[in-house]
């Protein structure tokens, strides 16, 4: 399957009606109905980020996540939130070594790979032949749909301070706890996790990946420069663009709101906050599309990745949150 980002785009804007009458059920439920995962697995949503080898699409980094957050997000803010960071689970699946990537995706190109990068107790400690993992995890976004998950893991160092690893694990090494109950976006199902203990083979990790700049074992084989990218700055663009989405979704809703209602005259003020909310997403935006046209740059044209543009990638995604927040 191969599309482009206008094309998945057109695919999710079809979806919204459809989104948008399940989005109480998706809360109430604490997960995606099954026929929201339905649709997204049909339409290649989960895909858009996997490497094209494995029957992925392969699509741009970066504008992706804008283009498909913005619009899903103004049904569902959970359907949005589970649809790009599970597909961004490929992206980072395929720096790993060789080894792990064809214990996922031989046998079936469509599994789908969980995270939980936040850690409480969740420890590795090396041991002959790679590693052994134990303890809990937080915040594991559409965990439930996956087959395999990838947890940061920190393993003591004799005589330093601990090195953090990515770890990869199959279902069977893992169980999901539920502690998921925030409003808005309980349908992201983003519990906790618990391993009671696993061994990962040393091919099933992939060493200090926010803090590398070197090229990854993947990007070897994934010759896409968007699997050489730096995870740190980068990253977020999976867990920040949703925002734009839902923001612009609420404003969708009160303009609707005072659309339908007679008293025009008596309603200046919320008039003039609708335009002020409007302007603050359209600058929020704007602010992100700059960085996406240089990432672009970087991904098309050879552009280095310097320090400076992954600092300010972060700032700017995060100022971005805050201004989606205000409006």
């Amino acid at each position: 399957m191969t599309l482009t980002i206008d094309e998945m785009v057109q695919r999710a804007r079809g979806l919204l009606p459809r989104l948008r009458e399940r989005a109480a059920a998706t809360e109430a439920l604490g997960q995606l109905p099954p026929e929201t995962v339905a649709d997204f697995a049909s339409g290649g949503f989960f895909r858009v980020l996997q490497p094209k080898r494995f029957g992925g699409m392969e699509l741009d980094y970066g504008r992706t996540q804008l283009e498909l957050c913005t619009t899903l997000g103004r049904a569902c803010g959970s359907a949005a939130w589970v649809q790009m960071v599970v597909a961004c689970h490929a992206w980072c699946l395929a720096m790993f070594p060789e080894a792990a990537q064809q214990a996922v995706w031989a046998e079936d190109p469509e599994t789908l790979v969980a995270s939980a990068f936040g850690f409480t107790t969740g420890r590795g400690r090396q041991v002959e032949g790679g590693y052994w993992v134990e303890g809990d995890w937080v915040f594991s976004s559409g965990s439930n749909l996956c087959k395999w998950i990838i947890l940061a893991t920190l393993v003591e160092q004799t005589g330093g301070p601990p090195q953090q690893i990515w770890t990869l694990l199959p279902r069977k090494d893992w169980e999901i706890l539920d502690t998921w109950h925030a409003a808005g976006l309980k349908g992201s199902a983003s519990n906790d996790i618990r391993v009671k203990g696993a061994f990962v083979p040393s091919e099933f990790t992939l060493d200090a990946p926010f803090a590398r700049t070197e090229p990854t074992p993947g990007s070897a084989i994934n010759r896409n420069p968007m699997y050489a990218l730096p995870l740190g700055g980068f990253f977020f663009f999976n867990v920040t663009t949703e925002a734009l989405g839902i923001a612009r979704g609420a404003i969708d809703a009160f303009a609707d709101q005072l659309a339908g209602r007679g008293d025009r005259p008596n309603l200046y003020g919320r008039h003039v906050r609708l335009a002020e909310s409007a302007v603050e997403l359209d600058a929020a935006e704007a602010l992100v599309r700059s960085d996406v046209d240089h990432i672009d740059r970087i991904l098309h044209d050879g552009l280095p990745v310097e320090p400076a543009f992954q600092a300010k990638l972060g700032r700017d995604l995060s100022f971005m949150v805050k201004l989606c927040a205000q409006a």
